[in-house]
């Protein structure tokens, strides 16, 4: 009867240690999270003013005039397009991740529950 009653305990403390871990794991992976979305946003955001620059440069020389300016300019132009594509592209990345790391912290909370 002393052994079971040892052997309960130590269950016990063995259980409770798991669940502190376990809460320490997901909190862990939530601050991952948040740290993974401010990069990513700090990321697109950086596309959208690299753009924002390429079509302010285009102005200023078609402003000049003359025909290689303009050339200039509409390269540059075609170039911010690319780039908000690819802060577009960047940006739905970071949605997917964003939710396959939800994802990932439901099930890591379910399955330790």
């Amino acid at each position: 009867m002393k052994f079971n009653l040892i052997f309960a305990m130590g269950c016990f403390v063995s259980v409770t240690a798991f669940a502190d871990s376990c809460d320490d794991v997901i909190s862990e992976l939530q601050a991952m999270k948040k740290a993974q979305s401010s990069i990513q946003e700090s990321l697109i955001a950086n596309h959208g003013l690299f753009a924002g620059s390429m079509e302010s440069y285009a102005d200023a020389l078609s402003s000049t005039g003359g025909r290689v300016h303009k050339t200039v300019s509409s390269n540059m132009l075609e170039s911010a397009q690319a780039i908000r594509e690819r802060a577009q592209k960047a940006q739905n990345t970071a949605q997917k991740l964003d939710s396959a790391t939800t994802k990932l912290i439901q099930q890591i909370t379910s399955c330790l529950k």
